[in-house]
């Protein structure tokens, strides 16, 4: 299965761990990692989660208050990565990627 990210994803992921290497000098990167496994985690068993509004999943980070949003493609063959977000931002935001 095919992965695509939208533009703003990495824009949301860059934000998230300089908030965390300011907070502390490891702690950008030890997010980033995390980040990386649970697209890891969500390429394995995309149909994993449940299906929300609009066909949208989510996949919650376990060690930081993060929200991966992701859909899969009509044809079945991409998974498509829609936004990483802090878990306290209000349920629209990024809705219409």
């Amino acid at each position: 299965m095919n992965r695509w990210f939208h533009p703003e994803f990495e824009s949301d992921l860059i934000a998230a761990a300089r908030h965390y290497q300011a907070e502390r000098p490891t702690l950008g990167a030890e997010f980033l990692d995390e980040a990386e496994q649970a697209v890891e985690n969500v390429m394995r068993a995309p149909g994993r989660w449940p299906v929300g509004l609009g066909g949208i999943r989510r996949f919650l980070l376990q060690r930081f208050p993060y929200i991966i949003r992701y859909r899969i493609s009509p044809a079945g063959d991409t998974v498509q990565f829609l936004s990483i977000l802090h878990g306290a931002r209000h349920p629209d935001t990024a809705r219409d990627r």
